[in-house]
């Protein structure tokens, strides 16, 4: 619902109600409030965005500014509603067009600006400030990126969970130049008297996030897109990346649920998660793979109860061997003589045994010996800075580039048409940002030109192959963010995927964002044994909060290994209708490299049907138990709990839960604990007086 009246303007849906006013100063987000609770986001009224055009900046919508407020227009259905205010510069040939959106179930807003020159003439815009906000804190709640791919690192802080306080002119800067989550997650929490405020970039290039502690506990937030140069004219407008902010009950653990219907219906339109029990041959075969070798590996994966079967990197004319990927890439044909039937060949196996089939592909770079021939990527679209392409053997194609863009789709489509498969691992292992010439941007603004073709590519797919599912793989989760979230459906978070408190680690910080069933993680038996296991349950459920992720050599399996390999992943396969609709809670400390709590606890819950799980993970063998007391459960229902091997723990209320807690214990099958939550009785809202319940 939107409404108007006198320079002020109400957005609101379900869970949050914003007001923005139109004042000398500018646009400035006046009062957010959640209508249901009737809680209030304590703020500063300060304007809401700034930008500088051509040298000069300004508050947008401020008079001081040169800006009239020109139009206002507003939408609403059953996705939403949105607001869309138009200024007009009186300085500069141009218009900015700021818009606001908000989904049901979720207390986020989604923002962005849209900036179009009315004339020929060139406006320059700088220092693109996205969101601008100010609320009673001096703590903030922040996390480290991927923080590097190579395995094996002394410092292992990936994904870490970061907590600052600021004194009185005291700066924390978060800030990327090249991929978005290299060093920092592009979001950012605040934590209030009762309440936590969260926002963030949904974006996979550069950006910087910025909290100042102005005085008398008052924290400016600020995101947007530094050190970039834009020019916009009539032929050439340009729209901002988007960004989100709220608030929501509690603290940071309740962040997930808070944008849980923002990520399903805002960001992804309503498409579903789907996680499976993932085979990769990376960690098993490099690219030393041929027909019969994957097949016969396919068979075996598919009588343990594996979902899908990916071939990864080195099926190609002239590929390595060993873990040498780069050999031949861009080539975009399978090599007939290790695959004389084709890649199709692979695929129709597969589903013949019942198992989806995906294919890896990295179309953003290529080996250079490839370039320059005939239907090939040519030398002018590649990247470079300052004349350098990165790399001696490959190089990045620079996706701003229109004739190099259209070069990649036409690849990329014709190879899925060939080989139609189901899932499409996309990996990026090289970043240049872009200065050369040619290419359709400056000498600032290549990363932002590339992430933008690099939606423009993925966004064709979708609209082409809308059952297509797509990983995220950036060298590990060097793009793990929402814009990569919009158009992919799971996320490979870090070539580190072992041990299993590294996961955990990885899967406790990535939670307190995304659901939980993006998240994909590995079980490398060489390094956490499948065969003659010393406690898989604890390998394998240290993955099933997120996508279970399996990678071995069939082979080496003994028939006593497969059945508990079988029956782990029936297990998982049990749990996924939770999973795959749920939000993820940390109920303990982060479990850490070394160290760490004794026993790390996290919780997911299907908001549609109160259904919870708890995963409870022994690190300490001398502590034989914890207390778990989970947290957003409906007060009033009373839970059935359970453990997974079949252990009654009785029924509880909700409130009860959540206040005293319950009881997990050590057991000698393994260090890892599962407990279902089922609703047995749940409210139902007063009928003429009458309270029902089912």
């Amino acid at each position: 619902m939107v409404s108007t009246q006198d320079n002020t303007w109400t957005l609101e849906c379900g869970q949050v109600r914003a007001t923005f006013r139109l004042t000398a100063a500018g646009l400035v987000p006046e009062e957010i409030a959640n209508p249901l609770s009737g809680a209030k986001l304590g703020q500063a009224q300060v304007p809401g965005s700034t930008v500088t055009i051509n040298g000069t900046q300004s508050a947008l919508g401020s008079a001081a500014g040169g800006w009239i407020q020109q139009d206002a227009s507003s939408s609403t259905d059953e996705t939403g509603s949105r607001l869309s205010i138009t200024f007009r510069s009186q300085r500069s040939p141009i218009v900015a067009t700021r818009t606001y959106v908000c989904y049901p179930g979720s207390p986020a807003i989604e923002t962005f600006t849209t900036f179009r020159g009315t004339s020929s003439t060139a406006v320059t815009l700088t220092a693109l400030n996205l969101w601008q906000l100010t609320v009673p804190s001096n703590v903030v709640n922040y996390e480290f990126g991927l923080r590097g791919d190579a395995a094996g690192l002394e410092v292992d802080d990936a994904f870490s969970l970061q907590t600052a306080v600021l004194d009185t002119g005291q700066e924390l800067n978060l800030q990327e130049q090249n991929r978005s989550t290299e060093q920092y997650l592009p979001m950012i929490g605040a934590d209030l008297e009762s309440q936590e405020f969260f926002a963030g970039i949904m974006w996979s290039g550069s950006w910087q996030i910025q909290a100042q502690n102005t005085g008398n506990r008052q924290l400016r937030i600020t995101g947007g897109l530094p050190g970039i140069s834009f020019t916009v004219d009539a032929a050439h407008p340009l729209e901002t990346p988007h960004g989100f902010f709220g608030f929501t009950s509690g603290g940071r653990p309740d962040i997930a649920g808070a944008l849980h219907d923002f990520v399903t219906q805002g960001i992804r339109s309503g498409r579903p998660f789907r996680p499976v029990a993932t085979d990769n041959t990376w960690f098993s075969y490099g690219t030393d793979f041929d027909q019969d070798s994957l097949m016969e590996e396919m068979a075996g994966a598919a009588s343990v109860g594996v979902e899908l079967f990916v071939v990864d990197a080195g099926w190609w004319i002239g590929a390595g061997t060993g873990s040498d990927f780069t050999t031949g890439l861009g080539s975009w044909q399978a090599d007939p003589r290790r695959f004389p039937d084709g890649l199709r060949a692979l695929r129709d196996y597969a589903h013949s045994l019942g198992m989806q089939f995906g294919i890896w592909v990295e179309p953003e770079r290529v080996a250079l010996s490839t370039v320059g021939r005939p239907q090939l990527a040519q030398q002018a679209w590649l990247a470079s800075n300052g004349g350098n392409f990165g790399s001696t053997n490959s190089a990045q194609i620079c996706l701003a580039s229109p004739a190099a863009r259209q070069w990649v789709i036409d690849r990329l489509t014709a190879f899925i048409d060939d080989v139609q498969p189901d899932y499409l691992k996309w990996d990026n292992n090289l970043w240049v940002n872009c200065t050369r010439t040619g290419h359709g941007h400056g000498t600032t603004d290549g990363n932002f030109a590339h992430v933008t073709g690099l939606y423009d590519v993925l966004r064709t797919l979708r609209e082409r192959y809308p059952d297509l599912q797509i990983e995220n793989c950036s060298q590990g989760g060097n793009r793990a963010d929402f814009g990569m979230l919009r158009y992919t459906d799971t996320a490979w978070m870090d070539d580190r995927t072992s041990p299993a408190r590294h996961v955990r680690h990885n899967l406790e910080g990535l939670m307190t964002f995304f659901p939980p069933a993006y998240l994909l993680s590995f079980v490398l038996n060489d390094q956490e044994p499948i065969v003659d296991s010393p406690d898989l349950g604890l390998f394998l459920r240290s993955r099933m909060p997120g996508i279970l992720g399996l990678t071995y050599r069939s082979s080496e399996l003994t028939e006593t290994d497969r059945d508990r390999l079988s029956s782990e992943i029936s297990l998982y396969k049990s749990l996924r209708d939770v999973t795959a609709n749920a939000s993820g809670t940390l109920l303990s400390e982060q479990i850490a490299a070394d160290g760490g709590p004794s026993w790390d606890v996290v919780q997911e819950t299907r908001r549609d049907t109160a259904e919870t799980l708890v995963f409870a993970y022994q690190n300490d063998g001398a502590v034989g138990g914890t207390v778990v007391r989970p947290r957003g459960l409906e007060p009033a229902t009373l839970y059935s709990l359970q453990t997974v091997e079949g252990e009654s723990l009785g029924m509880v209320s909700g409130a009860a839960l959540m206040a005293d807690g319950f009881d997990v214990f050590e057991s000698p099958a393994s260090a890892a604990r599962i407990v279902r939550l089922r609703p047995v009785s749940r409210p139902q809202p007063s009928v003429n007086g009458t309270k029902r319940h089912e």
